[in-house]
């Protein structure tokens, strides 16, 4: 099989532990397989802000899918291949439901963070991931603003994803149901608790990935990925080498072609020896 295309996804299959970094087995092997002339392509849930440091630094890595496929990006001519966005009148909508309540809510929109500033000020009592504050902190990927729902509407900002942390228990239900129905999301994680993910209700991250695919001139057959959840799924099945890791769901790895071993085994160094170098 002539692999042209490496789709990666970044937590639980390619970052360590810290979810910040990646191996050094990881990044060489990432790096000779583009020695090989192979596309290595992030795809991702994450916005590009909140790429590992080893990605954003290189210049080897030009194309990346975020937010679970909302936009493909062309890095070296810094411009959007493709996108599928909550509109800025539904993100404007969606945020007037958390917004004032004390509620963490990372809103990812042009490749950034938008956080409510009155949350941004309590940032170290919020129920946050470590790995979040070290980017807010550290990397200053975030964009604070006085109220989301206003400066995104003004703006014309449509947003590619919602993450909700630390949502009390009391609220926990009230909230998924009326961001639900809205009607313009679909959640990437089911049923209400305390963290909540949803984008676009027409999300596809196959449409984001043979964006650029066509930019390429490579299809899917030519094509190989390696994840770990859900949102990995339909990609897994699809590509010519589907791949799924060793920490992935019993129904995850049962769509793949073989397993790698764990994300924190520098499964995707195994994986890209065995099958591209």
């Amino acid at each position: 099989m002539d692999i042209k295309v490496l789709l990666l996804d970044m937590d639980g299959t390619t970052l360590e532990k810290n979810q910040v970094t990646i191996s050094q087995r990881n990044m060489d092997a990432i790096d000779k397989a583009i020695e090989k002339g192979i596309y290595v392509i992030p795809c991702t849930g994450r916005v590009l802000d909140m790429f590992p440091p080893q990605i954003l630094r290189t210049e080897k890595i030009r194309y990346c899918v975020t937010g679970h496929g909302a936009r493909a990006v062309d890095r070296t001519e810094g411009r959007t291949v493709y996108q599928n966005l909550i509109s800025p009148v539904n993100a404007a909508k969606i945020c007037r439901i958390f917004e004032g309540k004390g509620i963490y809510a990372e809103i990812a929109a042009q490749n950034t963070i938008y956080i409510e500033e009155a949350v941004n000020e309590s940032l170290n009592e919020m129920p946050v991931p470590s790995h979040h504050v070290w980017y807010m902190k550290d990397e200053h990927c975030q964009t604070v603003v006085k109220t989301p729902s206003s400066y995104l509407f003004e703006h014309g900002i449509g947003i590619e994803k919602v993450n909700i942390y630390g949502i009390p228990e009391v609220l926990q239900q009230k909230l998924y149901d009326e961001i639900t129905n809205t009607g313009c999301i679909k959640h990437t994680r089911e049923g209400a608790g305390p963290d909540l993910e949803f984008a676009s209700a027409a999300l596809d991250k196959a449409q984001a990935v043979t964006a650029i695919l066509k930019e390429i001139g490579v299809t899917l057959g030519e094509c190989m990925i390696m994840g770990d959840s859900g949102s990995d799924y339909d990609m897994i099945r699809k590509v010519g080498l589907g791949i799924a890791m060793g920490n992935a769901p019993d129904w995850v790895k049962e769509a793949a072609k073989d397993i790698a071993p764990r994300y924190d085994e520098d499964g995707v160094a195994v994986m890209i020896e065995k099958y591209l170098l």
